[in-house]
């Protein structure tokens, strides 16, 4: 799958992708356009005065008809969500959860270094915090905390 960017023009504020099926049109960082099956789908503008030629420069890429196609922006961000489908994203906290019991499984005689780790894998999850007086804690409690942790990131989940 090509997921580079291309740019319309010589701006690099305008750029088009392939993402999932879709040929996605961004002004900035933020999708106002895309085309699925040869079908355009374009947002009205409701940014700026330079995101308005975007669109224009759009419309002439697309071979259509200045603002005919444009659809209120509510409804624009429906059918983009519902054009790129269900997202299978990765879960990052049962990826990391899987590591982390895989390590407590392999680390099980030495505990110090098993929590140690652990706390290190998780660390990375995004959102994840450890309480303040971590280091004050015992390692049997730390132990118990990650492995309801691990419990958590291991139930079934959305992926």
């Amino acid at each position: 799958m090509d997921n580079k960017k291309h740019y319309l023009r010589s701006t690099r504020n305008l750029y088009k992708k392939h993402e999932d099926g879709l040929v996605v049109f961004y002004s900035y960082t933020t999708p106002v356009a895309f085309i699925k099956d040869g079908q355009l789908t374009i947002s009205e503008n409701v940014w700026s005065i330079t995101t308005a030629k975007h669109l224009n420069w759009i419309e002439d890429y697309a071979g259509v008809e200045r603002k005919f196609y444009r659809i209120p922006h509510k409804d624009f961000k429906n059918s983009f969500e519902k054009a790129k489908g269900p997202q299978n994203k990765p879960d990052h906290l049962k990826t990391v959860g899987l590591v982390s019991a895989m390590f407590g499984i392999l680390s099980e005689n030495d505990k110090e270094a098993k929590v140690k780790y652990q706390k290190r894998f998780y660390e990375k999850v995004p959102g994840l915090q450890f309480p303040d007086d971590w280091d004050q804690l015992s390692v049997e409690e730390k132990e118990k905390r990650l492995d309801g942790v691990n419990k958590i990131a291991l139930e079934k989940r959305g992926n």
